[in-house]
């Protein structure tokens, strides 16, 4: 997500009223990440550790591969890397949250993890990454299209970017108990562990204006990836796209 310098306090981020502030979001962030993990947990009804499993195991790394980690939070996902890259491999972790970093460097020991923007990834050099991947992360970056081109740009031909990311539920009862759950209760329960943030209206609204997945495909195409594949889990409650960069391509215009 581009930061946004500027001093004061920012306004609340609302992701139904336009643009999102990329500052109002950051320091939302900075403010949840001790309790950042319990709210995916919450968000996904205990799913959220079986879905990054199987984000793992479609970046298809072998020990001795080096993957990023974009929109790290505090690391979950980029556990699961570095098990998939041991002993001789590599993960790097960008967040632009340095609240979420404390946490992930406390909580996940070997991830070279630094701040950084989404959409430049401006510590990471072309063609160096075997896998590109993105928990939770796309739907809260300023400018997601430029984001995809960045993971293009940083893969090794042949490398894959995998994007987890919560989704809208197609299916009508379904779907009803869990916009449901997601606007009534969970705002709720996140107002019991922290009163003053807005973080626990605003992860669900968020959910609620991400663009179908259809899209976000099509925007994987855009940025020049092939073999771009999505797979719905949990009755749709996430969807994750799967994409390729060509073993032998030319920077898509």
């Amino acid at each position: 997500m581009t930061l946004q310098a500027g001093g004061g306090e920012a306004p609340s981020p609302d992701p139904t009223t336009g643009p999102v502030e990329a500052e109002a979001v950051r320091r939302m962030f900075d403010g949840i990440a001790r309790h950042y993990d319990l709210l995916n947990t919450l968000l996904s009804a205990g799913r959220d550790a079986a879905w990054r499993r199987r984000a793992v195991h479609e970046a298809s790394l072998r020990p001795g591969d080096t993957a990023l980690d974009v929109c790290c939070g505090t690391g979950a996902l980029s556990r699961g890397l570095l098990a998939a890259v041991s002993p001789d491999g590599r993960v790097l972790g960008v967040d632009f949250s340095e609240g979420m970093l404390l946490e992930a460097r406390r909580r996940v020991p070997g991830v070279d993890f630094a701040l950084g923007d989404a959409t430049l990834l401006e510590s990471v050099d072309d063609q160096s990454v075997d896998a590109v991947t993105n928990a939770f992360g796309l739907r809260n970056v300023s400018d997601r299209r430029t984001a995809l081109r960045a993971a293009y740009r940083v893969l090794r031909p042949g490398g894959r970017v995998v994007i987890l990311e919560f989704s809208q539920i197609r299916a009508p009862v379904i779907g009803r108990l869990y916009g449901w759950y997601l606007t009534r209760l969970l705002p709720r329960l996140g107002r019991l562990l922290n009163p003053h943030s807005q973080a626990y209206s605003y992860l669900p609204a968020s959910i609620a204006v991400y663009p179908a997945a259809s899209e976000v495909s099509g925007w994987l195409q855009e940025a020049g990836f092939q073999h771009v594949r999505l797979l719905r889990m949990t009755a749709g409650v996430v969807t994750l796209h799967v994409a390729t960069r060509p073993a032998a391509d030319a920077w898509p215009g």
